[in-house]
């Protein structure tokens, strides 16, 4: 073999193994509730009404150079945060930083901290990440001080990098879970510029995979 083509070899299996832990590190660091997820274990079932054509595109990771927001809803365990980690392990393939937040814990991290400067450099890490996904969003009504707190963090990502909010209500109902401020109107007025929408369907896939191990 020249030795071209043996220092090319080289400099691939270098670069795979190089790639290979970068992505270990990102997925990780991720924090992923199902970090093992992939598009090819989603379940198209008839009943589950999943636009396939939409996780599709998804899927390719285009939407993170367009810094494409992504509604994700559905009724409680029809798999939303399942879809939502597959994008994440994705977005980890492909080099994005890639971090998962249950928006409960999301908000007891924000009041643990206890000066200004703490919570701005909190807001800043959040700002940075590539993929940010909120699972359990608007799942309780919010306080003034953490309404202004998500705010800051839609502010900062809006159009520059791509946030998933995992929720069990429609966007159309975000309206009402927030409240009729002027600052929750700004809110979903960037969220919703250029949303992409995925709904989950009415179909319970924990029931489902309950009764398949029951027939085992």
């Amino acid at each position: 073999m020249p030795f071209d083509q043996r220092l090319q070899f080289a400099i691939d299996d270098l670069y795979t193994a190089k790639m290979d832990q970068n992505y270990k590190r990102l997925l990780a660091n991720a924090h992923l509730k199902y970090p093992g997820a992939s598009f090819h274990s989603i379940e198209y079932l008839p009943g589950r009404n999943l636009d396939k054509t939409t996780l599709t595109q998804l899927a390719t990771g285009n939407f993170l150079g367009y810094a494409t927001d992504i509604a994700i809803y559905g009724i409680s365990g029809s798999g939303k945060s399942f879809i939502a980690c597959c994008l994440g392990t994705m977005a980890c393939t492909h080099g994005k930083r890639t971090l998962f937040y249950r928006m409960p814990d999301l908000l007891e991290d924000f009041a643990c901290l206890e000066t200004a400067q703490q919570r701005k450099r909190f807001m800043t890490k959040l700002a940075r990440y590539d993929l940010l996904i909120i699972d359990e969003w608007l799942g309780k009504s919010l306080t003034e001080l953490e309404i202004n707190f998500i705010f800051e963090i839609v502010e900062k990502r809006t159009e520059v990098h791509s946030t998933i909010f995992c929720s069990q209500y429609a966007p159309q109902d975000w309206y009402a879970r927030l409240g009729a401020s002027t600052q929750c109107e700004s809110i979903l007025n960037r969220i919703f510029s250029g949303l992409c929408r995925l709904n989950c369907g009415p179909m319970n896939m924990r029931d489902h995979y309950s009764l398949s191990k029951l027939r085992i």
